[in-house]
C-alpha cells in the first residue's frame, strides 16, 4: 500500500473513496491510509463511493482523519507517525479493555464527537485534536473504565460529549 507512488497532499482530498481491504484484521472496520478507506465488508465499499458527498457517519469520521492529517503541515507521513505515537502512549489502557488504546486517541475523540456532523469535514483541516492531547493517561483511564462498565454501554459519541464538551453553564 505504501509502495506505490501517490503524491494526493490531505488537503487535495475532498472526499474519500473506499476500496476492499484483503489483510484488513478482523475487528477493524476499516482503516484510511492517503485518502483510500479500506474496508472490511463490500456493503461499506459502497456506501463511502456511493455518492461525493458526506452523507453519513462512517464516511464523515474517515474523511475527518484526512483532515487530521492536513493539520500536522500537510504529510501523510507525519500524520500517520502522530497517530502511532498516540496509540503507544494509550497502550496501557489495554488493561482497561482491549480497545481502549484506539478509542481514546485523540485523533479518534476528535473524529468520534464530530462524525454526526457531516459539515465538520468540510472547512479544511481539523485542529481539536490537539486539545485532546492534554488529556492525561490518568484520566483516558478514568473515562474508559466508566465506558466499559456501562450497563447498557452509550453511544460512544454521546459519552465523550458528556465528558469532554459539556459546559458548566
Amino acid at each position: 500500500i505504501f509502495i506505490k507512488k501517490n503524491n494526493m497532499k490531505p488537503n487535495k482530498i475532498k472526499t474519500v473513496k473506499a476500496k476492499k481491504a484483503w489483510l484488513l484484521p478482523p475487528n477493524f472496520k476499516a482503516i484510511t491510509i492517503r485518502g483510500v478507506v479500506y474496508c472490511q465488508k463490500q456493503k461499506e465499499v459502497d456506501e463511502i463511493n456511493a455518492t461525493d458527498e458526506i452523507d453519513g457517519k462512517f464516511k464523515c469520521h474517515e474523511t475527518i482523519h484526512v483532515r487530521q492529517a492536513e493539520s500536522t503541515h500537510n504529510s501523510w507521513l507525519l500524520y500517520y507517525i502522530k497517530y502511532i505515537w498516540e496509540w503507544i502512549l494509550n497502550i496501557p489502557l489495554i488493561f482497561v479493555n482491549v480497545y481502549a488504546p484506539y478509542k481514546f486517541m485523540p485523533m479518534e475523540i476528535e473524529a468520534y464527537l464530530n462524525q454526526d456532523n457531516w459539515d465538520y469535514p468540510n472547512n479544511g483541516a481539523t485542529y481539536q485534536w490537539k486539545e485532546f492531547e492534554k488529556l492525561t493517561l490518568r484520566k483516558k483511564r478514568e473515562m474508559a473504565k466508566e465506558y466499559y462498565s456501562s450497563k447498557p454501554k452509550p453511544y460512544f459519541t454521546h459519552f465523550l460529549y458528556e465528558k469532554l464538551m459539556r459546559t458548566n453553564g
